[in-house]
């Protein structure tokens, strides 16, 4: 039977730098990819944090930080526009978002 160590058998004939680059790519290979939002997505979000901005309703947003995404929940407080950014009453404290960060907008039912 055969038994291949894979690639330790070759890293003594890399270079360090080498080493380096592919152990960064690795981590890029679990990273998400961020996407190009159209322009009906664009005004979809819009109109679903305006509504929950006006009936003072939760919102769940679908962020995207730190190449991963994530989700935060709570009342949109008020905009930034010079700022671009979005203030969100969470649970904890108020989170300042800026508008690229936002991939998905939905109101939060009483039901959830």
């Amino acid at each position: 039977m055969l038994h291949d160590r894979g690639n330790m058998k070759w890293t003594s004939l890399m270079l360090p730098e080498h080493l380096v680059q592919l152990k960064e790519w690795k981590k890029e290979q679990y990273h998400d990819k961020k996407r190009d939002l159209t322009e009906w997505e664009l005004e979809e979000i819009e109109q679903t944090i305006q509504r929950a901005f006006k009936l003072s309703k939760l919102v769940r947003l679908t962020l995207w930080d730190n190449h991963k995404l994530q989700e935060e929940v709570g009342k949109v407080t008020g905009t930034d526009a010079y700022k671009k950014q979005l203030l969100l009453d969470t649970e904890l404290s108020i989170k300042r978002i800026t508008f690229d960060m936002i991939q998905k907008a939905s109101l939060v039912d009483a039901d959830d």
